[in-house]
């Protein structure tokens, strides 16, 4: 849906069942208050978000967010963003909780425990938006239109997400586009399938429970066997360019249809 499309009363929805889920229980944070009276649309709204699109690559996807936090970690975001679809935008939560903490840290237990928390409150949120017909990465399956043909129907791309809705978007999107596409849920059950059947290219998240991003591909460029497999990596936070040495490309989250093609292309070529 075009944001000038998207009535405000939409964006307030959203907002009212994002706040009510995220502080469902006993909260260390309180719930902020937000005023999102007055407008017609979400486009009369979006001055009041914060424009994130300003700090990415030229080009990338338009993304604007509210700051709003959950009952346990105060940084998670309600972020309007355009899809994979040029001009087409969906609602979703952003965890914002992408910091890599060593399994050696005091703190790693409660890291991970805080991690799923936020993880199970995204899920809610974005569930419940979709029962509201709110608009979601789901729907943006719904109304894709024609694709272009990448050019690489022999080749197999397997996407690595624990988010289902962008797992199984991209499946629909790649395979509309051609290619071949097996999926894994992180870095461990991307290892399997790798040693199942080796893919020519592997589009990766970079924050994952179990084993991240980064740890997957350490381990495929480690081994003779899997180092030749291109890797693109996908994340929405800063990446420490140490991780340049492992990965063979970057997407900075949200992106675009035309972004992920034309890398997609380069790196299969």
């Amino acid at each position: 849906m075009k944001l000038a499309e998207i009535p405000a009363d939409t964006v307030r929805r959203a907002l009212e069942i994002y706040l009510r889920l995220a502080y469902s229980g006993p909260s260390r944070w309180r719930a902020p208050a937000v005023d999102l009276a007055g407008g017609e649309t979400a486009a009369d709204l979006v001055a009041r978000f914060s424009d994130e699109s300003e700090r990415r690559p030229q080009g990338n996807a338009k993304r604007f967010v509210l700051r709003l936090g959950n009952d346990r970690y105060p940084h998670m975001k309600l972020v309007l963003e355009e899809s994979l679809v040029p001009d087409d935008y969906v609602f979703a939560v952003d965890t914002h909780d992408d910091v890599k903490v060593s399994p050696e840290s005091p703190d790693f237990e409660r890291w991970t425990a805080l991690r799923e928390h936020n993880r199970q409150t995204k899920d809610g949120i974005e569930t419940a938006w979709r029962a509201e017909r709110i608009p979601t990465l789901e729907d943006c399956r719904n109304h894709m239109g024609s694709v272009e043909r990448l050019g690489v129907d022999a080749r197999t791309i397997l996407v690595v997400d624990d988010d289902e809705g962008i797992r199984e978007t991209l499946r629909t999107l790649l395979e509309r586009a051609g290619a071949r596409v097996r999926t894994a849920r992180d870095g461990a059950e991307a290892l399997e399938a790798v040693a199942e059947e080796p893919p020519q290219l592997i589009l990766m998240d970079y924050q994952m429970p179990r084993m991240d991003g980064v740890t997957c591909c350490e381990s495929l460029k480690a081994d003779p066997g899997t180092r030749g497999i291109k890797v693109l990596l996908a994340t929405a936070s800063q990446v420490d360019l140490s991780t340049l040495t492992y990965a063979d490309g970057f997407l900075v989250k949200p992106y675009r249809q035309d972004i992920l093609f034309s890398l997609v292309k380069k790196l299969l070529s």
